[in-house]
């Protein structure tokens, strides 16, 4: 009696393993993941650390100025890539310039060729004659040339707040593919006191490699001996100098009534001694470095010009009236009267002349 209720048993196990078998295989097979989409991104220059996303993925380049995100959609990934202006390092900008696809991909994959507007950092140093570093509060502009064909003004608030931000690349479309393209400088002028102080167009740099820029200036010395105007004894106690552009300084004069203005641009100068009675001004052509005398009236001088005015007017009051009296005697004796002259008479000769009367008949 066990023996069959022990085959029941295992027969009952057997239909239900042959069951569970039949609706497994009975089952519909699972769909198939979908292939990833991805998007490579190449930024030219090719430079590290730019941000950007696109299809709202967010991706920084790496070493290569490449990074590939995963995205879902790859439908409007040129339009959807936002790439904001970023400073990539204390000497280097970028802003987005355009963006190209390119042609060569595969149904899951896009590239897109990323090309960048490069700007670094230079800070700008000027240079005396004597390799001295001027002030830059003296320098009203300087304006560049660059190899884009266009200008750029640095003004006076931006020398004094370096460095100044100077594009240095940017996307050039080659036959096969882009590459970045170095902007290339010269400076065209300096501008110190309505003067220019350099060569137009001598210097030339690129802003990716020079940093700092050291611009040499055309600068003269001018020194200046004060003189009285009488005695050329040293007098005087400051100058007046009027620049180019019509600003004046004023310098003191030293021990010696003498003074030297260095750094000076070329052009015409006037200048002025004061500390006389009358201070008197000459102009100065300056193309190098010069000494120029200038001469002052001081109060001695002053003195003996009066003098010697007072004796000139002296003179001619007294020329003046001695030759009033000439001419009232002459005025007085009234002319000769011709009823006087008779004939026979000669004229009287000269004293220590002899001269034969001759009768006229």
């Amino acid at each position: 009696m066990r023996r069959p209720m022990l085959v029941r048993l295992l027969g009952c196990t057997t239909l239900a393993a042959l069951a569970g078998v039949t609706t497994t295989l009975g089952a519909p097979a699972a769909e198939a993941a979908p292939a990833p989409k991805t998007i490579t991104v190449q930024v030219v220059p090719q430079l590290p650390g730019v941000h950007f996303s696109v299809n709202g993925v967010q991706a920084v380049t790496d070493a290569t100025g490449s990074a590939t995100v995963t995205v879902t959609n790859l439908a409007g990934a040129r339009s959807n890539l936002l790439l904001p202006n970023q400073q990539l390092s204390a000497t280097t900008r970028v802003s987005l310039d355009r963006v190209a696809p390119d042609p060569n991909h595969g149904a899951s994959t896009r590239k897109l060729i990323v090309e960048l507007d490069q700007s670094s950092a230079v800070t700008i140093t000027m240079l005396t004659p004597q390799r001295k570093v001027l002030p830059l509060d003296q320098v009203t502009s300087v304006t560049l040339n660059d190899s884009l064909g266009g200008t750029t003004s640095i003004s006076a608030s931006e020398l004094q707040h370096q460095p100044v931000w100077l594009p240095s690349s940017r996307p050039h479309k080659g036959p096969n593919e882009v590459t970045d393209r170095q902007v290339s400088y010269t400076v065209k002028s300096v501008m110190i006191r309505g003067t220019n102080v350099v060569n137009s167009g001598e210097l030339r740099f690129t802003a990716d490699n020079a940093l700092p820029l050291s611009i040499p200036l055309i600068l003269h010395s001018l020194t200046i001996d004060a003189n009285d105007l009488l005695a050329g004894k040293p007098a005087g106690s400051s100058v007046q100098l009027t620049y180019p552009n019509g600003t004046t300084k004023t310098t003191s004069l030293g021990p010696d009534h003498r003074v030297t203005i260095p750094d000076l641009p070329r052009g015409t100068y006037r200048v002025k001694v004061e500390g006389g009675v009358v201070p008197l001004a000459s102009t100065v052509h300056l193309s190098r470095d010069q000494t120029a005398t200038e001469l002052v009236v001081t109060t001695g001088d002053f003195v003996e010009i009066l003098a010697i005015v007072s004796v000139a007017v002296a003179i001619l009051v007294a020329a003046g009236i001695i030759g009033r009296r000439r001419r009232r005697q002459r005025d007085a004796g009234g002319p000769p009267d011709p009823s006087e002259a008779t004939a026979g008479t000669t004229e009287p000769a000269p004293t220590g002349e002899v001269v034969d009367a001759v009768s006229v008949s």
